[in-house]
């Protein structure tokens, strides 16, 4: 057996086991979220974001602050403003098929997400933070972007507090979780929910972290290009959570708000977080390449924020519509090989 097949074979392991925890970790926050008494909105937001969201944050962090050099702060800001492109498109697509799918498969009466309104709030601030980090790019003064970064830390602070208090609503077809490590133990508590929180979340990381490795080794055995890895491969196996766990766990389980809630809630901390630590540890000057996601993530991310603004209502068919923007840019990706 030769060594691409062995790496091939451990990527997609690691990938299940990624997939695995991060439903551990998803089935804590709803119990956890229902526990405290957040809204869905709340928990997909917050507690599951932050979670799902550390991946990317750490791939920028360790760029900027441990490789550093030239080379480090560009796949740092590229990192960071290319997370957000990765929400806007695959993220949203695959919700739209699950639930196609959960439609076609009568586990749904209709295309429609069943949404709390904070949703909209969600993609209210990631279309106020977002571009506010692109102006910057064009603002090359130090002392500004410190000020900028400083303020968008304040600002998600502020929505963290906005969404922690916007009380829940009902939902059709309301289907409670149970929390998966309860069902072993035969008993439930709030510390035994944060437990299986804490331990899902780290291992979920290390996973993560060996699996972006072996996916480095593979493509380096296959001759892949590394603008291609950097571009398209890697940042697939940091949204691992979000697209390959809790938006498809939450979406089959018609739990609309908190998956919703998890990718927007994580568009809103990627512009907002992660980009004042650009703006704090680099000189913060877009790339070519990079511009382009952040063109396609505007766009894509425009068209649904738009639909649902008129309509007052998300439809899966609209959310396929996202697909096509990360369609696009892998075409536009493999033209560079």
């Amino acid at each position: 057996m030769s060594d691409a097949t062995i790496l091939f074979a451990e990527v997609i392991a690691l990938a299940v086991g990624v997939m695995a925890f991060t439903l551990f970790y998803v089935n804590a926050v709803e119990v956890l979220g229902r526990q405290l008494g957040l809204s869905d909105t709340a928990a997909g937001s917050i507690l599951a974001s932050l979670g799902t969201a550390t991946p990317e944050t750490l791939v920028p962090l360790i760029a900027i602050l441990v490789v550093g050099g030239t080379g480090g702060h560009d796949v740092g800001v590229g990192a960071i403003l290319g997370a957000p492109f990765m929400l806007t498109t695959i993220a949203l697509f695959v919700v739209g098929v699950t639930a196609l799918i959960g439609l076609l498969m009568k586990r749904r009466r209709s295309p429609v997400l069943d949404l709390e309104s904070g949703i909209i709030r969600n993609f209210k601030f990631f279309f106020i933070f977002y571009p506010l980090a692109i102006i910057a790019a064009f603002i090359r003064v130090p002392t500004l972007h410190k000020i900028l970064g400083a303020l968008l830390i304040l600002g998600y602070a502020y929505y963290v507090y906005i969404t922690i208090r916007t009380p829940g609503e009902e939902h059709e077809e309301e289907e409670h979780g149970e929390l998966w490590l309860s069902k072993l133990i035969k008993k439930e508590s709030r510390a035994l929910t944060v437990f299986q929180l804490i331990a899902s979340f780290l291992i979920m990381v290390l996973l993560i972290k060996m699996f972006t490795e072996r996916l480095d080794e593979l493509a380096y055995h296959l001759g892949i290009a590394t603008v291609l890895l950097s571009l398209v491969i890697a940042p697939l196996a940091t949204e691992l959570p979000e697209v390959g766990g809790a938006s498809v766990f939450w979406t089959w389980r018609r739990k609309d708000t908190l998956a919703l809630g998890n990718i927007t809630g994580a568009m809103v901390y990627q512009s907002s977080i992660a980009v004042a630590i650009g703006l704090f540890f680099t000189e913060w000057a877009l790339d070519p390449t990079v511009a382009v996601t952040v063109v396609l993530a505007l766009i894509s991310g425009g068209i649904v924020f738009a639909w649902y603004a008129a309509k007052k209502e998300l439809n899966a068919y609209t959310t396929l519509i996202a697909g096509i923007f990360y369609f696009a840019f892998l075409y536009y990706a493999f033209t560079l090989v």
